[in-house]
């Protein structure tokens, strides 16, 4: 089912354009998993109590209209002459939205109410919306990373036929997420050097850092309900959070300003 375009090896990496990036949101809105929404929601008391409140802030979270994101890559693709920027970001956060009504949906089903506002979503909405493009990707690349963890611990958390379908979905989602996003920062730190390069993924790690914390204080009874322990969430996050950081790396991909659709100035 996953027909993310991909890079060749590494060391050696082929970055994929906004034409390919649009075609493959586009192409995976037309190829969804069945959700058995007739199933009902099939959720124990126990289950409920576990991951009603995680489940709440993961669905504020998803469930963004990008307005400042939009911008972002409005102005980039018309600055640097990449019309298909746009299109795909605009895929993209689609992408997230319909994660978010299908979370609501469940939710509903469920008796659990939505929420409007929790401060770490505060907080990340906040860094995005007082930040350019690359420092936006890279806060929601972030949490893009540490979803990748989540919502496997959040399947195995329930028994949901529903739940854990939806879970299967935005699994599936996630990992083209994170591509999508790190190969863009990869463009946009073209022409940082060495040092640059160094406080920039420095900067990233402690941001987070910080956030596993943020994560595991909000959500850890969730996931230790689907049998994930700090350890193991720690250690999972930072090996997505180290493979994601390849992908960011300018170094990864040869010739990057020729595979670029223009150089980052």
């Amino acid at each position: 089912m996953n027909d993310t375009p991909k890079p060749e090896s590494q060391g050696h990496a082929r970055l994929r354009s906004s034409i390919e990036w649009d075609e493959y949101f586009a192409a995976n809105e037309q190829r969804l998993l069945d959700v058995p929404w007739d199933d009902g929601v099939e959720i124990s008391q126990v289950e409920r109590d576990a991951i009603a409140s995680s489940i709440q802030g993961f669905q504020l979270g998803e469930s963004s209209e990008g307005r400042h994101l939009l911008k972002c890559a409005r102005r980039y693709s018309e600055v640097h002459g990449d019309p298909s920027y746009l299109p795909a970001i605009q895929r993209f956060i689609r992408e997230e939205q319909r994660h978010a009504r299908e979370l609501g949906r469940f939710m509903g089903m469920a008796g659990i109410p939505r929420i409007k506002k929790t401060w770490p979503d505060t907080v990340f909405r906040l860094l995005r919306h007082r930040a350019g493009l690359e420092l936006s990707i890279g806060v929601l690349v972030t949490a893009e990373i540490i979803a990748k963890v989540y919502y496997p611990a959040l399947r195995n958390a329930t028994s949901s036929s529903v739940l854990r379908r939806v879970c299967d979905q935005i699994i599936h989602d996630e990992a083209p997420h994170v591509e999508f996003q790190c190969e863009r920062l990869a463009i946009l730190r073209q022409r940082r050097g060495r040092v640059g390069l160094a406080i920039t993924h420095g900067s990233h790690r402690f941001l987070f850092w910080g956030t596993c914390f943020v994560v595991w204080y909000k959500h850890g009874k969730a996931m230790r309900a689907g049998g994930m322990k700090f350890r193991d969430f720690w250690n999972r996050c930072w090996q997505e959070f180290h493979l994601a950081r390849q992908l960011m790396d300018p170094r990864l991909y040869r010739g990057i300003a020729e595979q670029a659709v223009v150089s980052n100035p």
